[in-house]
């Protein structure tokens, strides 16, 4: 029988990427859809694949543990005794519900970095015998370049060592969570579907109880940030914010359009 899945990764880690894998292989995601999940745009063509209400789900979480944000990367970090507090939160009836729906439609994905804190509390809500983790690592430092790439920062030295710490304890938050609950889960580097692809699709098969392909991955370099298109795109970014306005339009009328579409999928379509 195949493993429902907890994808639990910091922001900008490659979870759309992976999510998207058990997606296409028949996995529910979301009742609605065409309303509950997040388009697709440049910086995850293939979408997001975050349901609307699990993300709200995860901020009242967030609120019940005093954590006045709706995430936990762009604003002040969570501090340690939030993070904790998530421990002893019983579940609401409206989150019992909303695990139900999931559990009445397996197999079932979850995917939100939220859940780097809050998968404490949702577990108790688990079964560990046809439910898993898949906790997704990438380096911090390309965490950290994909952030300025989504302009979530701007670049100075103190912002990147506080950006790096908040980075790595979203990750230390889930590892935690998974030892000392004992929850049933499998690493995955994100590095590895490229690196790797084979034997990554294996670890996730046996895990999952899958029979996906190197091909169902679904990982293209072109569209990493660390490759050479995500490398252009990044300094053509940060080139034009120098630009004035006016020049920056009638310089972006002379470049054809299939090469802006080809450099910055979905914002000049």
């Amino acid at each position: 029988m195949q493993k429902n899945v907890i994808i639990v990764g910091s922001p900008r880690s490659g979870t759309s990427m992976t999510t998207r894998i058990f997606a296409q292989n028949n996995y529910f995601v979301a009742e609605e859809a065409s309303t509950q999940l997040r388009q697709g745009d440049e910086y995850n063509p293939s979408g997001y694949w975050e349901a609307e209400p699990l993300i709200q789900a995860n901020v009242d979480v967030f609120s019940a543990a005093g954590f006045d944000y709706d995430n936990t990367w762009l604003y002040d970090a969570i501090s340690k005794q939030q993070a904790e507090k998530i421990y002893q939160i019983s579940p609401l009836e409206q989150h019992r519900s909303l695990v139900n729906t999931y559990y009445q439609n397996s197999p079932w994905v979850w995917k939100d970095p939220r859940l780097c804190y809050t998968l404490p509390y949702w577990w108790q809500l688990m079964d560990p015998d046809n439910t898993g983790v898949l906790l997704l690592k990438r380096e911090p430092e390309e965490i950290y370049q994909s952030f300025l790439r989504l302009k979530w920062r701007s670049g100075s030295t103190a912002e990147k060592e506080t950006t790096l710490k908040l980075i790595q304890d979203h990750l230390d938050a889930a590892e935690a969570a998974v030892k000392k609950l004992n929850i049933p889960h499998i690493v995955v580097n994100y590095a590895d579907f490229g690196k790797a692809p084979h034997q990554t699709v294996a670890a996730i098969n046996k895990f999952f109880n899958l029979a996906l392909t190197a091909a169902d991955l679904g990982y293209d370099n072109k569209l990493n940030h660390t490759g050479l298109k995500g490398k252009l795109t990044y300094f053509l970014d940060r080139f034009a914010e120098k630009i004035p306005a006016g020049l920056r339009r009638f310089l972006k009328n002379l470049i054809p359009k299939k090469l802006l579409n080809n450099l910055f999928p979905h914002r000049y379509e």
